[in-house]
């Protein structure tokens, strides 16, 4: 079963949120079961990134078999699994085809129940936080760290847009985690793998209600922003349920 949230009200908007699902071809007809229920206990679906086991359009052509049906629109960003073996233009084509919104340093305005949501979303990458991502960038090759960077500015940018498009809630949707705090529980040899700095600083520099990320499965589930934005590590390792449902407004979030 999901996690519990509070009932919908006036103005409140229920997130059912999940990362890591790595979806094979083989597990078919395995995950159904588990989202029939989505659209009685939330809004909308975000997935947080590794949606395929290893990469391939199948494997997405797999999950969305699975979610078919699941009664809410689906907002979702590709994670590092997604990216491994260069189909994901594929993997993104795919998904859009059958209604998914799929961004990647872009956002999208839903309308919920007359409330407009907005989220920006992106995979993001690795590199740790203080004294790690000084020396990732150190080592890091000038045109991979200048694509990083203009693709977290367009990040930015749309998170930031949507407060001009008027939306009431923002979310910030990502694969790599923008904050350390839901990282504890991992090996340190690995958390600079999982996360950087650069994202939750530009959440906070564009502003959100709540961050929302995967990838770290042995980490922790909440967290904040160095600016005091709440962030969720919905991998679903880490949720030890099919997701989890989050309300809006943020006085409604622990942690």
């Amino acid at each position: 079963m999901p996690k519990p949230a509070e009932e919908a009200g006036a103005g409140r908007i229920r997130l059912a949120a999940v990362g890591d699902l790595r979806m094979a071809v083989e597990q078919r007809d395995s995950l159904g079961p588990a989202f029939a229920s989505v659209a009685d206990s939330a809004d909308v679906l975000l997935l947080a990134g590794g949606l395929t086991a290893s990469g391939l359009v199948s494997e997405a052509e797999t999950l969305a078999d699975e979610l078919d049906g699941v009664g809410v629109p689906i907002v979702a960003v590709l994670g590092a699994r997604d990216h491994e073996v260069n189909q994901e233009s594929l993997i993104r084509s795919a998904l859009t085809s059958l209604g998914w919104t799929v961004l990647d340093a872009s956002s999208a305005l839903l309308d919920v129940r007359g409330t407009r949501v907005g989220v920006a979303g992106i995979t993001g990458f690795a590199g740790g936080f203080g004294i790690d991502y000084q020396l990732w960038s150190v080592v890091r090759e000038h045109r991979q760290a200048d694509r990083e960077q203009t693709h977290t500015e367009r990040f930015a940018k749309a998170l930031a847009g949507l407060a001009l498009q008027g939306a009431d809630f923002r979310v910030a949707l990502t694969h790599y985690s923008p904050v350390p705090g839901t990282l504890d529980g991992e090996r340190e040899t690995t958390r600079a793998n999982l996360g950087n700095e650069i994202l939750g600083s530009s959440i906070d520099a564009s502003g959100a209600d709540v961050a929302i990320h995967a990838m770290a499965h042995r980490g922790t589930h909440a967290g904040r922003t160095p600016g005091g934005i709440p962030v969720y590590n919905v991998s679903q390792p880490v949720l030890g349920a099919p997701y989890v449902v989050l309300t809006l407004p943020a006085p409604a979030f622990a942690g």
